[in-house]
C-alpha cells in the first residue's frame, strides 16, 4: 500500500501544537503573522490559514481582528523518564557511535527559547547542530540550545562525545527526566538526501527538554530521526 504524504498544513499544525505544548508559545502570546509563518515554512498564506483554523477550532488559538492570533490555552503535558543517551544506546546495539558537530556558536536567547531554558531574554546561549552516526549510517540530526552561563566550558570536543555521560560522570550532575513531544513528519529535501530516503518516507521529530536534578534545564533539543534505521524507544516506569 502506498502511504499518503501528510499535507503541509497538517505538518505545520502539528509543529505549532508541539511548540505550545513545550511552552515555546505560552497562553496570551501573540504568534507570528500568517505572512511570517508562510515565509518560514515556504508555503502559501492559504496553507498557513488552514493550519491555524484547526487550532482555533480546538480552542488553542484565538484571532483578534486587526491585532493577530494569540495562544488561548496551554496543552496538558506528560513527563517521561530519562531516555538512554544516543551513544550508550548505539554501543548496546553493538554498533560504533560517531558524532559530527556541524554548527557551534553563541547567540542571545530569544524570548521563546529563554522560557524553555528558564533564562532571561537576551542571556547567552549555545546553539549547536550535531549529526549522530552508528557505524557509517546517519541516524539522527540534532539542533540544540543550552545556557552559556551554566555551562561555560562547553566545547565542540565535549559535544563529539556523550553529552549525558559528560554531565553525569565528569560534572556529577544527575539527569532527572526528559520531557518530549513527538511529531510524525515527512523530511525536507535536504534531510531526505542526508538520510538517503524519499521525501514521502514518514519519519519522526522529537522536541526534547532535559531536566537536571538541581532544577536547571540541561538543554532544549530538536531531533529528527532516520526512522528507517533508528526508532524511538523508551520505557515508562
Amino acid at each position: 500500500m502506498v502511504q499518503k504524504k501528510t499535507p503541509q498544513y497538517k505538518q505545520i499544525e502539528n509543529e505549532l501544537l508541539n511548540q505550545i505544548r513545550l511552552g515555546y508559545y505560552k497562553k496570551e502570546d501573540l504568534i507570528p503573522t500568517e505572512m511570517e509563518l508562510a515565509e518560514k515554512y515556504n508555503v502559501s498564506r492559504v496553507t498557513i490559514r488552514k493550519a491555524l483554523d484547526k487550532l482555533v477550532n480546538l480552542g488553542l488559538l484565538r484571532r483578534v481582528s486587526g491585532v493577530g492570533t494569540f495562544v488561548q490555552e496551554q496543552v496538558t503535558k506528560e513527563k517521561f523518564p530519562q531516555l538512554m543517551g544516543f551513544t550508550e544506546e548505539i554501543i548496546n546495539m553493538g554498533l560504533t557511535p560517531h558524532t559530527n558537530v556541524s554548527a557551534f556558536q553563541v547567540l542571545s536567547a530569544s524570548i521563546n527559547i529563554a522560557r524553555i531554558l528558564k533564562l532571561n531574554e537576551g542571556d547567552p546561549i549555545y546553539y549547536f547542530k550535531r549529526e549522530r552516526y552508528a557505524n557509517e549510517d546517519l541516524f539522527l540530526l540534532e539542533t540544540s540550545y543550552m545556557s552559556v552561563d551554566q555551562n561555560p566550558e562547553m566545547s565542540i570536543q565535549i559535544l563529539k562525545g556523550s553529552k549525558y555521560q559528560y554531565f553525569e560522570k565528569v560534572r556529577g550532575e544527575k539527569i532527572s527526566y526528559n520531557e518530549h513531544t513527538v511529531t510524525a513528519i515527512h523530511p525536507s529535501t535536504e534531510t531526505a538526501k542526508l538520510f538517503r530516503i524519499s521525501e514521502d518516507t514518514p519519519i519522526i521529530k522529537v522536541a526534547n527538554i532535559t531536566h537536571l536534578e538541581n532544577g536547571n534545564i540541561l538543554d532544549y533539543t530538536e531531533q529528527i530521526h532516520n526512522s528507517q534505521k533508528f526508532q524511538l524507544h523508551y520505557i515508562k516506569q
